[in-house]
């Protein structure tokens, strides 16, 4: 009896094992590649929340140094008021030391009169205060006018322009005297022969004062009187015992500095 060898037919559609093989080493390279890439996906949503972590950090920050900013604009705002307060009362007290003083305009001093105290007193009692004092007691405001060395303390020259007649201070004995001479300059203190020029009205129906006579200021304060009396909006300027008063144009209203300290717009407002 002869063997049958039997033969088995492998079709041509039906994958061989290496294709196989090369099917799943090509899956498993697309398996690594997806994996790496769901690693980098993993570490971007890491750095991603670690990011947001950071940034809400960072606000929350932001938010604390804003309200530690605002604490310390607090206290330097408060700094800043205490000190233009401090700044205040110590030009009042200044101010009020002057009180007794005053200063004097167009006086003709010679070298030799400025070199003698007792001269320079007699010179500027004669010519600017005595006509004023005259008319107090006219006035019925002084029994007595009383003599030089009893309304001057002292008198002196201050710096000046060259070629023109240098300021003079002086100190007074009485604050009463003293005040009856600002009362009274108005009325009675020397003036010029008007000139119909510039001045104001007063200036061109009585004529300019010979000798203007002044409160003695502090620096700050005749600073603040220069610029009021230089703006446009200001009528006319002046102080009495070291308080600034204005008028505005087109009214009738007295108007006085309650603090020297602010802002020149916030005075005129």
């Amino acid at each position: 009896m002869s063997k049958t060898r039997k033969t088995t037919n492998i079709s041509e559609d039906e994958p061989s094992l290496s294709d196989i093989v090369r099917l799943l080493k090509a899956q498993g390279e697309q398996l690594t590649t997806l994996n790496t890439q769901m690693c980098k996906v993993d570490k971007i949503e890491s750095e991603v929340k670690d990011l947001k972590t950071l940034m809400i950090s960072l606000k929350e920050e932001n938010k604390e140094l804003r309200e530690q900013v605002k604490a310390k604009d607090k206290v330097i705002e408060d700094m800043a008021k205490a000190v233009s307060g401090l700044e205040d009362k110590l030009n009042s007290v200044e101010q009020h030391h002057r009180g007794w003083g005053a200063r004097v305009l167009n006086l003709p001093v010679s070298d030799a009169e400025a070199a003698n105290p007792t001269a320079m007193i007699e010179k500027v009692y004669d010519l600017a205060l005595r006509p004023i004092l005259e008319g107090a007691a006219r006035a019925g405001r002084l029994e007595a006018i009383p003599p030089a060395n009893q309304v001057l303390e002292v008198a002196h020259i201050l710096p000046g322009k060259p070629g023109q007649p240098r300021p003079i201070i002086m100190r007074f004995y009485s604050r009463n005297i003293r005040s009856l001479c600002f009362q009274f300059k108005r009325d009675f203190a020397p003036r010029e022969l008007p000139t119909g020029r510039g001045g104001g009205p007063e200036a061109v129906n009585r004529g300019r004062f010979t000798y203007p006579l002044y409160d003695d200021l502090t620096k700050p304060t005749l600073n603040k009187m220069r610029a009021i009396s230089q703006d446009e909006r200001v009528q006319a300027c002046w102080t009495v015992n070291g308080k600034i008063h204005f008028k505005l144009k087109e009214s009738d209203t007295v108007r006085k500095v309650v603090s020297i300290q602010d802002p020149l717009d916030l005075i005129l407002k």
